[in-house]
């Protein structure tokens, strides 16, 4: 009795505390905090959301025992209230997950992993059969996610799932195909017409490379600035729909890194094979694409960097981009996320100040940390690596990047 009290007395310090927490955290003034202040309570709060996650998870569980035993709603009905329905998946997901493997479950509840990592163990095993789902050892993927960041954990993932499936990915790409759709309507409330839709990755990438293609076209033919922004892509999609563009149709540039060894003798343990903001593809969607295109090579030493690429110019060549490309699918600012077709080519020894345009001496920077460099008085140091030294304006070390590397999955 004395211990069903104490839990009950604990559940409604919990339960208080929890109706408490939306006023106190938006009450909190972080006006004073230092740069290390900021880093701290973020990781602070990183660790609260992944107990409330794992709090979440551990509650719809509680509801579909309750709802098994004739006592209110399962999981799905309890956790659609108040939210989005796109979160009420996710969160049934990650329920679902903890039912089948309660390490995810405890990982979660305990902070050892995010629901990032158990949202990547849900998307990745769902079209497996039962036969392919006994080759998962799901219990050294939730290990591997105690270790690893949530993105370079889902690269696993892909890995284990590619291997179960022994297709290289192949039945991903054709089941997100098959899933490919395209809606349209008018909308009598606003006058618009209206579209939405999803398109498997290589399909996207040739009609968005197509898209930007047009829209630099339109904008070479104006002669006052032209902003490349949502209106000028709806126009430039129209165009290339209906052929009503004015001139010859720009041939699509789309982009894709895949290793040689893949190219020639097809998919092994170290395939990289993606877009050049690093969405996965098969080595069959390259292959299909690469029966109308133009081919670059880029040569690269032992350590990822690019040889031969061209020095000539102030602004990077065709090939020095191409090159950047194969190394990087982002900004190559400490964890920063944009991808590199934001980013601009940012020359280390200023050229005004006689830096050459060498790829050595080149890292892609999105807009904002661009100007950090510029104007916020940040300075950065490119080792011959390509690992990135970063100060802020103080002199104070901020972060060295590890070296860049499209396949960051951390083998034992």
């Amino acid at each position: 009795m004395d211990q069903l009290a104490a839990t009950a007395s604990s559940h409604e310090v919990v339960t208080t505390t929890l109706v408490l927490l939306p006023a106190e955290v938006s009450g909190l003034d972080v006006s004073g905090l230092s740069a290390d202040g900021v880093v701290g309570l973020v990781a602070t709060v990183r660790d609260a959301q992944r107990a409330l996650d794992g709090l979440v998870v551990r509650l719809g569980l509680r509801a579909d025992e309750l709802s098994s035993a004739g006592e209110g709603g399962d999981a799905r009905e309890v956790l659609v209230r108040g939210v989005r329905a796109s979160t009420a998946r996710r969160e049934a997901g990650r329920v679902r997950a903890g039912a089948r493997w309660p390490s995810v479950a405890s990982a979660l509840s305990s902070g050892a992993i995010s629901a990032d990592h158990v949202d990547s163990l849900v998307r990745r095993l769902s079209g497996l059969s039962d036969e392919q789902h006994a080759t998962i050892e799901v219990e050294e993927l939730v290990a591997q996610a105690c270790r690893l960041p949530a993105d370079t954990f889902d690269a696993v993932v892909k890995r284990a799932v590619d291997d179960a499936r022994a297709d290289g990915g192949l039945g991903d790409t054709e089941q997100r195909r098959a899933a490919s759709e395209l809606r349209h309507w008018y909308d009598e409330a606003d006058g618009m017409g209206r579209f939405r839709g999803a398109l498997d990755a290589e399909r996207y990438e040739s009609l968005v490379a197509a898209i930007e293609e047009q829209m630099n076209s339109i904008a070479s033919q104006q002669s006052d600035p032209v902003t490349k922004d949502a209106n000028l892509a709806a126009r430039a999609l129209h165009e290339l729909v209906t052929g009503n563009s004015g001139g010859g149709r720009p041939v699509p540039a789309a982009g894709f890194v895949i290793d040689y060894q893949t190219l020639t003798d097809g998919r092994h343990h170290d395939t990289v094979c993606e877009t050049v903001d690093g969405r996965d593809l098969t080595a069959e969607s390259v292959g299909r694409m690469m029966c109308d295109a133009v081919l670059r090579r880029i040569v690269l030493d032992e350590r990822g960097v690019p040889l031969n690429v061209g020095r000539r110019y102030r602004t990077a060549t065709d090939a020095q981009w191409a090159a950047a490309k194969a190394i990087y699918s982002t900004c190559g600012w400490d964890h920063c996320d944009r991808p590199i077709t934001w980013c601009q080519l940012h020359h280390i020894h200023h050229w005004e100040n006689g830096g050459r345009t060498d790829l050595c001496q080149m890292v892609p920077l999105c807009g904002h940390h661009h100007h950090l460099v510029h104007e916020g008085g940040w300075t950065i140091r490119l080792f011959d690596d390509r690992s990135l030294e970063i100060r802020r304006p103080d002199g104070q070390l901020h972060a060295i990047t590890p070296r860049p590397t499209r396949k960051t999955v951390q083998r034992e």
